[in-house]
């Protein structure tokens, strides 16, 4: 007989600006969705692990855990969840696993940094650990970067605290931006490029063409962590023409890592399109590691024809939440 399950959901997330920068000491910008990850965690009375989820289902025993496959496999992030806190603690009974996404991971949206925090979650809670959200932020970051080699922690900070998130890598800091009520960021739409290059992937090339022009590549991430102080102040003090020019900026600079292949660049086209010449307030760049994934419109209407999704981008008050 399975007891009483614990509840804990998380929102996905997008960044507004500090991509790849933050790997490099600068800041980062991130914003909560109003969509959310629920995880389910479920003690069984064998020593059995289940796991339920969209990705597929997983049965063994806990005697296994060591075998489990984390690499390439669907279900890794929560494979590797469990083995890092069977590691410092034993568990006290088998357990399910039980995902419910409203994300859509083939578009990115945060949507392993989501099931990271929930996860970590759930986990101590189970064993009776310390739940603060500065310390699930902590182990979930961690989480990901034993998974994916390299990570900043950027979205889980937003899947932790909700609302927009000024995070910092080096720090592991995440500061929430309480704004006021009447400070109402234009309207953002992400928009799917259709395909994603997974953004491990994306960081090993980057790493690799900043090895051949090491100062260049640090003279980028400089600028880029100018832009995010920037778009941060603008933010503060609604000044949204500085804004959106923080933004457009910002692409640029995403062009100069080498990261707006053709299909980004296709979108992005797309978009300023749609956009009248006397619109002040729009922005266009990527949203993501970049080769693919999503791009971030601020200020741009509804792209006519566009054959990938795309829809209005809402910022999600809530962070973590026990259900």
């Amino acid at each position: 007989m399975a007891k009483q399950g614990i509840i804990c959901s998380a929102p996905g997330s997008a960044m507004l600006l500090g991509e790849h920068a933050v790997l490099h000491g600068y800041p980062a910008l991130v914003a909560a969705l109003d969509i959310r990850l629920k995880v389910i965690l479920t003690p069984l009375e064998n020593q059995q692990l289940c796991i339920e989820s969209s990705l597929g289902q997983w049965q063994s025993h806990l005697s296994d855990l060591a075998e489990l496959p984390i690499a390439g496999h669907p279900l890794r992030f929560v494979f590797a969840g469990i083995q890092q806190v069977a590691a410092k603690t034993d568990l006290p009974t088998g357990l399910m696993i039980t995902i419910e996404s409203e994300i859509d991971s083939t578009m990115g949206l945060g949507s392993s940094a989501a099931l990271s925090v929930a996860l970590v979650a759930v986990l101590r809670r189970w064993l009776n650990l310390d739940t603060a959200p500065a310390v699930i932020l902590a182990e979930a970051a961690a989480l990901i970067r034993q998974v994916q080699g390299r990570g900043s922690g950027a979205d889980a900070a937003a899947s932790c605290y909700g609302g927009l998130v000024r995070y910092d890598a080096d720090s592991k800091q995440a500061q929430p931006l309480l704004l006021d009520a009447k400070k109402v960021i234009p309207a953002l739409r992400l928009i799917y490029t259709g395909y994603k290059t997974p953004t491990a992937d994306v960081i090993a090339m980057v790493t690799k063409w900043a090895q051949a022009k090491p100062q260049a590549y640090a003279d980028i991430y400089k600028s880029m962590g100018e832009l995010v102080t920037s778009a941060e102040a603008a933010i503060l003090q609604a000044d949204w023409p500085a804004f959106a020019k923080a933004i457009n900026a910002y692409q640029q600079h995403m062009v100069a890592l080498g990261v707006c292949d053709q299909g980004t660049q296709k979108a992005i086209d797309a978009a300023w399109l749609q956009v009248s010449t006397d619109n002040q307030l729009a922005a266009v760049k990527i949203s993501g590691s970049g080769l693919g994934d999503c791009i971030l419109g601020l200020a741009v209407p509804e792209l006519v024809d566009w054959p990938h999704r795309q829809f209005s981008m809402h910022i999600g008050t809530q962070g973590l939440v026990w259900h």
